[in-house]
């Protein structure tokens, strides 16, 4: 077996946040979570297609102050979405359950190209895309400017069943740096790319 490459880097995830006009507003990398391995099971294996990619978990925290800096939890790779559940406990934190706005657009690394050519149907990349959306979290805490609602982390999702969330497995996990966490724009939304590398 090869081990030059951990197995945990073997996929990989970059975050990146851009406000309506394109600019870069937080670039991170993820976490991969252990429930990744049963959504590519099912997809690789079976051709479920119940259990491909297609939602993202938004965290956010209401704060006082739009400067306040919000917590990151400790979190695992054991972890899945339990922990979102969960903040239906807390007075201040939530996150938005949202859909992929389009297909995930496919892509090459670098340095891969001389490998899978240049037709990016057939890459080793997958960029997903959401648009933070709504007034309000999964357990109903606001999600406004007026609020300061701040972005603080995110999750990749397989949704078998996008009416029942308790279905839901987590990919991979993510936080943002706390220099780059934002308050949701007034009058705006955030976009969000989660560029996969399969390698």
């Amino acid at each position: 077996m090869n081990t030059d490459v951990p197995a945990d880097k073997l996929v990989r995830g970059v975050v990146t946040f851009r406000d309506t006009s394109g600019n870069v507003l937080a670039s991170f990398e993820n976490q991969l979570q252990y429930d990744w391995a049963k959504i590519a099971s099912q997809c690789i294996g079976f051709g479920n297609r119940a259990y491909r990619i297609s939602g993202m978990y938004v965290e956010y925290e209401n704060v006082t102050t739009p400067s306040d800096v919000v917590s990151v939890p400790a979190y695992v790779r054991a972890d899945g979405t339990s922990y979102y559940s969960g903040l239906s406990s807390s007075g201040v934190r939530d996150y938005l359950r949202l859909p992929l706005a389009s297909l995930p657009k496919p892509g090459v690394s670098a340095g891969l190209t001389g490998y899978f050519g240049v037709d990016p149907a057939v890459g080793n990349t997958l960029d997903f895309y959401a648009i933070t959306s709504g007034t309000a979290g999964v357990t109903g805490k606001a999600f406004t400017v007026a609020v300061n609602s701040k972005i603080c982390g995110v999750g990749l999702i397989a949704t078998p069943s996008w009416t029942d969330l308790t279905q839901d497995l987590l990919f991979a996990r993510a936080y943002v740096p706390t220099g780059n966490q934002l308050v949701v724009p007034a009058g705006s939304q955030i976009a969000i790319t989660w560029t996969t590398s399969f390698l």
